[in-house]
């Protein structure tokens, strides 16, 4: 049998291990990314259609979806992806989407590098994408972004994402709390 005081001290360890256990779940779930953009100003044209292209190896359809759900009111937001077992063209593919949703821009999402940083127990692994949005009437990029995300994430967060854009002065609104969908496509 255990005493009272050996009692306590068996709860105080074990509510000790779960508070450190939710702290290191709560720290390792919350995903960011770093972002550096560089914007051409006198290159950025009125749009309110934009077609996003995942150039990135392995894309999730949820996570195409949630693109389309990230951006303010007000823009329409078409996705495809570069998939290694479409029978269509990487191009065919952009332009069939291009044309059923007569996008303005598009923004291309591809893979650039992994790498690691760092030594010993401070080590860390990356990815880095880069992102290129430019005009579809003219082909000229307005804007471009290196991300830097954790290795286990090979996609940046739609929400991040879009948070950037309307810092970077891109796109105009505020991101949606709420999933809901803008557009049909």
């Amino acid at each position: 049998m255990f005493t009272q005081h050996q009692l306590l001290n068996r709860m105080k360890s074990l509510v000790s291990g779960l508070l450190i256990s939710s702290l290191l779940v709560a720290l390792t779930s919350c995903v960011t990314a770093t972002f550096q953009s560089n914007v051409k100003a006198d290159a950025k044209p009125e749009f309110k259609r934009i077609l996003i292209v995942s150039r990135l190896p392995a894309t999730k359809p949820a996570y195409l979806a949630s693109l389309q759900t990230a951006f303010p009111t007000g823009y329409q937001v078409c996705t495809v992806s570069n998939s290694p077992i479409s029978f269509e063209t990487a191009e065919e593919a952009i332009e069939k989407q291009r044309q059923a949703c007569q996008s303005e821009v598009v923004l291309t999402i591809d893979f650039n590098r992994s790498y690691t940083s760092g030594s010993g127990r401070y080590i860390s692994s990356n990815n880095e994408l880069l992102l290129e949005m430019k005009s579809l009437s003219t082909g000229i990029p307005f804007w471009k972004a290196l991300v830097t995300t954790g290795l286990s994430d090979n996609e940046v967060l739609p929400r991040q994402l879009v948070m950037q854009l309307i810092k970077d002065g891109i796109i105009q609104g505020s991101a949606p709390l709420e999933k809901s969908y803008q557009s049909t496509y």
